[in-house]
């Protein structure tokens, strides 16, 4: 399995997110989808949806918003029985590649 990883100073970095990008129809969860909380930020385009309880980033939901695509990125991080030194690791620099810079102004 191949991850992304942000680079430092931006949300998915802050975040702790290692971004795999499955199709919406393989993400199942087994439980507490229910109970998870969401937000936008910046242009909102992609619900980040994280544990209300522990305040763990769960995954990015973008509906489509970046080319139609029915992806979902899902925070490996959270997924049981992975050896995260197992994985192959792929640097993503989201923060200047993905629409313009957020300005909070």
């Amino acid at each position: 399995m191949a991850a992304t990883e942000a680079p430092e100073k931006n949300i998915c970095s802050r975040n702790g997110y290692m971004h795999v990008y499955p199709e919406r129809s393989d993400v199942v969860y087994l439980k507490g989808e229910d109970s998870t909380k969401g937000y936008y930020f910046g242009e909102k385009r992609a619900e980040h949806k994280f544990c209300p309880n522990c305040g763990s980033s769960i995954s990015v939901d973008p509906h489509g918003a970046f080319g139609g695509s029915d992806l979902v990125s899902v925070n490996v991080r959270m997924l049981q029985d992975i050896e995260l030194d197992q994985l192959k690791i792929e640097t993503f620099d989201g923060k200047n590649k993905i629409g313009p810079p957020y300005d909070p102004k």
